[in-house]
């Protein structure tokens, strides 16, 4: 693993293409690796961030026709990294009902945006790799800490995010590329941001991630040059953990409704 303060090599050939640029942690990854590469960021919308040095992309990632259009354009390069960042979440019960147009038990949109947003890009992906065999891929995501457990609250993000992590498995292990791809899935907390500010306002903010630290602490893995398959968890601990009881259903969705409702 390699030292934030260590020299980067091939800096021109190295892109970071960051999709879900606009939002907090997107942009936070992008103003930490502007000095590591380039930098291309992916959005639905055309405006671009201010004080950040990158190539924006407008792009719907569920339009295959404008994601062909794009790869067309991007690269190849010699040495890749792809941070799949966009992805709803909903939290779910009898009050806060899902979209489940193919009766699967999933929410639709929460599928789409999160899992067949990167199934859209991976063929270009995959023929970058084939195209050169020097080039080299690593792919990010970021999942939840709490995907570890079966909270029925929030069923459809996690079975969205297990999706995304058998997709990074097989494109790391695919044979046919097989030493020139690595993968970095980055579970996290609760996170302070534009995000959480629309579904849980009145939420207590003692023991929040802030982008930030999670860029922080993730960049030694980004970095890390190894084609390993790597998934690592950033939280800030709370006491609470600890209470026999903080997992059981019924608590989560008290804490749930006094975040959101107050």
């Amino acid at each position: 693993m390699i030292t934030l303060n260590e020299e980067t090599e091939d800096k021109a050939e190295k892109a970071f293409v960051i999709a879900g640029i606009n939002g907090d942690i997107g942009r936070e990854f992008a103003t930490r690796l502007q000095d590591y590469g380039k930098v291309f960021g992916i959005s639905r919308k055309k405006d671009r961030l201010d004080g950040i040095i990158y190539e924006h992309i407008a792009c719907d990632l569920l339009q295959p026709k404008l994601v062909q259009e794009m790869f067309s354009q991007l690269g190849p390069f010699k040495d890749m990294t792809y941070i799949h960042l966009p992805g709803r979440f909903q939290f779910q019960d009898e009050n806060h009902p899902i979209k489940d147009r193919n009766g699967d038990g999933i929410d639709d949109d929460i599928f789409r945006t999160n899992v067949e947003t990167f199934r859209n890009v991976i063929p270009y992906l995959f023929n970058d790799l084939l195209a050169c065999p020097t080039t080299t891929l690593k792919l990010v995501a970021i999942g939840s800490a709490s995907d570890l457990y079966a909270i029925p609250y929030w069923h459809s993000f996690t079975h969205s995010k297990n999706e995304l992590r058998r997709d990074f498995r097989a494109m790391y292990g695919n044979p046919s590329t097989y030493g020139r791809v690595g993968s970095l899935f980055i579970n996290v907390s609760t996170t302070e941001g534009r995000q959480l500010s629309g579904e849980r306002p009145y939420i207590s903010k003692q023991y929040l991630l802030t982008p930030k630290e999670i860029v922080d602490q993730s960049m030694p893995y980004m970095l890390d040059k190894k084609p390993a398959c790597v998934e690592v968890t950033i939280l800030k601990p709370n006491p609470d953990f600890e209470k026999e009881d903080f997992l059981k259903p019924e608590e989560i969705r008290k804490r749930w409704y006094r975040d959101m409702y107050g």
